[in-house]
């Protein structure tokens, strides 16, 4: 995954306009600015391939970036060069638009339902002496992960007929992003993981035989095999590492384990 913000150094000049002339908010991020030169042109150009780099397969770049610029073949092009009144007014309502959020960069689909679309927007700030800052205003979301019925799960592209436990075990990943250590299954998380498992296994039965794993002495050994069962199976199924559960510290039972894609 890419880094969560993209920076480019600006001419001295440069910086000082959006200094001088830009309106920002209370959080320092720019919401107005509209004297566009070239320099900052291949600045947000260079922004929106950052932004690619670190797109999952929910995510694609907006129309924004294809619009043509109508002096692209304008035969005055050559003689009216920066005085070009159309190009001033592009270049402000398109990049412009791009630089301060008011123009979505990127949209993310949800695959659930294929109409829906989110807005990403750039958030950009101005850092130091001449550091252009650019991130995302919204982060990755789980619409690449979709559950469906019977232990059915869609990864991006990949679909995966997971067993109960499994599949119980990655939807309480996907509800809590922040993560959580395997062994609050058997406490604060225990009902929900419980209710999860009865509704994906559809028995009584199995249900109870979990709910004796949990109280079992083994539990420790019990939940690292099915973690390791889990990911096992997402590997198999060429899920990239990024959606598959991990710790920062190596079976830790009292470590948060998450997902990456989706941790906050």
């Amino acid at each position: 995954m890419t880094q969560s913000h993209h920076t480019e150094i600006l001419s001295t000049s440069t910086a000082e306009l959006i200094r001088r002339y830009g309106e920002f908010d209370s959080e320092g991020f720019l919401k107005s600015f509209y004297i566009i030169n070239e320099e900052l042109i291949g600045a947000i150009r260079n922004a929106s391939q950052w932004l690619k780099e670190g797109f999952w397969a929910n995510e694609h770049l907006s129309e924004e970036w294809e619009k043509e610029n109508p002096c692209d073949n304008c035969p005055d092009k050559p003689s009216c060069g920066i005085t070009c009144r159309r190009k001033h007014s592009f270049d402000k309502v398109v990049y412009g638009g791009l630089l301060c959020g008011n123009s979505p960069v990127a949209y993310r689909l949800f695959w659930e339902s294929d109409d829906v679309e989110n807005k990403v927007h750039f958030k950009v700030r101005l850092q130091g002496e001449n550091e252009l800052v650019f991130s995302r205003d919204i982060g990755h979301a789980p619409g690449a992960i979709e559950f469906g019925r019977y232990g059915l799960v869609r990864i991006e592209r990949n679909k995966i007929v997971l067993p109960p436990w499994s599949a119980a075990l990655y939807k309480m990943f996907v509800r809590h992003p922040k993560g959580f250590p395997l062994s609050a299954l058997a406490r604060e998380l225990r009902g929900e993981f419980i209710g999860i498992y009865r509704t994906l296994s559809g028995s009584e039965v199995k249900t109870n035989k979990l709910r004796e794993q949990l109280h079992s002495p083994r539990l420790s050994h019990i939940l690292n095999n099915k973690l390791s069962e889990l990911n096992l199976l997402l590997r198999d199924h060429e899920v990239r590492e990024d959606f598959i559960p991990r710790a920062d510290k190596y079976k830790s039972n009292n470590k948060p384990y998450y997902i990456p894609y989706i941790s906050e």
